[in-house]
């Protein structure tokens, strides 16, 4: 893993997006696995500002929807998919014909576990993962757990995930989402890890010690021969 540190989370946008920017230069239709959150806003607002300095350099770039939250609907603005056109589809011109996306509600949840696992298995891997730290150390929605889960699947969600909004865990059942697994994330050609953020102190630390567990599913990054690890300082 590398890592570079940033006084600001400005810079580390800035960085983040110089090096999706490198990527895509060098193949412009590559499969790009969008985060949501705040971590990735600052680069998807850069990402912006380089396509507007450089017309048509996302024109054929592919992205596909890491996790969404279960319990809402997709209409919902604090929906994955709400997020997304808000801050990457709508301002890159990302056209429905290069953009996979997946719903949670309770009767397409098996069939869209099987038609994203079954994506990524033909026409991935992922060329960049964008990847964003749980205050637990989760990565997308794969949670701390005594066994991490492999392929693209539902996900029970810690209370520190949804704290955030009370609305996803109003449900008939215990708050969930839809994820991208681990061997999705572990198979791409690069992964870009943003790291900012408050209350991540404690996962911080216990990343950067350098051991593997299935308690902090972020440590499994350093078995990746391909990630950048981008750390704003005031998150530490």
């Amino acid at each position: 893993m590398k890592i570079t540190y940033f006084d600001s989370y400005a810079d580390l946008s800035v960085h983040a997006a110089q090096l999706i920017a490198n990527e895509v230069s060098h193949k412009p239709d590559l499969l790009f696995c969008a985060a949501t959150g705040g971590s990735p806003t600052g680069m998807y607002a850069e990402m912006k500002h380089a396509e507007e300095s450089h017309p048509g350099l996302y024109g054929q770039m592919r992205v596909i929807k890491m996790d969404e939250w279960g319990i809402i609907p997709l209409s919902h603005p604090d929906s994955c998919e709400s997020y997304l056109k808000q801050h990457l589809l709508g301002p890159l011109q990302i056209s429905d014909s290069r953009y996979v996306g997946f719903d949670t509600a309770p009767e397409f949840q098996a069939q869209e576990c099987q038609r994203i696992e079954t994506y990524i298995h033909d026409l991935g891997p992922f060329d960049i993962c964008i990847l964003g730290l749980g205050k637990n150390g989760h990565i997308a929605f794969n949670e701390p757990a005594d066994a991490l889960v492999a392929e693209f699947h539902k996900a029970t969600l810690a209370p520190t995930t949804i704290q955030h909004d009370p609305t996803l865990s109003q449900g008939a059942e215990p708050a969930y989402g839809l994820c991208v697994g681990m061997a999705g994330i572990m198979q791409t050609k690069k992964i870009i890890f943003l790291v900012t953020g408050k209350g991540k102190q404690d996962a911080i630390r216990a990343i950067l010690d350098g051991g593997i567990s299935t308690q902090l599913p972020a440590s499994f990054l350093w078995m990746h021969p391909n990630v950048e690890c981008l750390i704003d300082r005031n998150s530490l």
